[in-house]
């Protein structure tokens, strides 16, 4: 005998429901991903912006002239700050003045940046790059601190050019007459150009007497960075900046 009584059985659900629900299971996981890794992201972002704009803010501090652009290599950064071992730091500056030089580019790259374990320093295996400065801003630093011949050189004007891969020559056009002088230009300490008169031709005598042997001070560069070798190009004087093993910070 068949029993009919009691709560009927619940319908089983139709077998294209189920299959439906199976198809969106993987959409689901793979939108929760998705806002996951954005969301990662963005804090990978905002947490090396505020980390360049400290760096820029205490390479300024250390009393180089201008605030830097600073660019943290690599992702994700947060990995390498729980590490405390970042690759690679470009550091960057447009239009730096120290005095009357006004250096129209600073560039360097930072490699193995080590921190200490209070983030507060650590050290730099090594930092390579550049800084240029243009024969226009070097003539108006020449103008400015090279007494009787800036003054005729603002008046009648003074253009440099290269001479060699060490040598600037300065043409100056004078009223009556003109001429030219020729200085050799090297490194000498870590912040400063020495520059020294080579030859001369057509000036007056006694203009020159002042500037024969004389030195141009550059923007004191963070880390203890030391100027290497200076060349003479078309364009202007390029100087190589280097360091290895540079401790920062406290």
């Amino acid at each position: 005998m068949t029993w009919s009584g009691g709560q009927d059985a619940e319908p089983a659900p139709a077998p294209g429901h189920e299959r439906g629900r199976r198809r969106r299971w993987p959409w689901v996981l793979a939108i929760i991903l998705v806002v996951l890794v954005a969301l990662a992201v963005t804090a990978d972002f905002i947490a090396r912006s505020v980390v360049q704009n400290r760096v820029a803010a205490q390479i300024q501090q250390q009393g180089f002239p201008a605030k830097p652009t600073v660019t943290i290599e690599g992702f994700p950064f947060l990995t390498q700050v729980a590490s405390r071992d970042i690759r690679q730091v470009r550091v960057s500056a447009r239009n730096v003045t120290e005095g009357s030089l006004r250096i129209s580019a600073v560039s360097a790259v930072l490699t193995g940046v080590h921190l200490n374990s209070g983030f507060s320093g650590g050290t730099v295996d090594q930092v390579s790059g550049s800084l240029f400065v243009t024969f226009p801003a070097l003539a108006r630093t020449l103008t400015s601190q090279i007494g009787s011949l800036g003054s005729l050189a603002s008046s009648a004007g003074l253009t440099l050019s290269a001479a060699g891969p060490d040598k600037v020559r300065a043409s100056v056009n004078l009223i009556v007459a003109s001429g030219s002088a020729t200085w050799r230009v090297s490194r000498l300490t870590g912040d400063e150009f020495s520059v020294k008169l080579a030859g001369e031709t057509g000036i007056p005598s006694g203009v020159l007497g002042s500037i024969s042997d004389f030195t141009i001070t550059v923007p004191r560069l963070p880390l203890g960075v030391q100027i290497g070798s200076v060349d003479i190009t078309p364009q202007g004087l390029v100087a190589s900046v280097s360091g290895r093993d540079l401790p920062f910070g406290s």
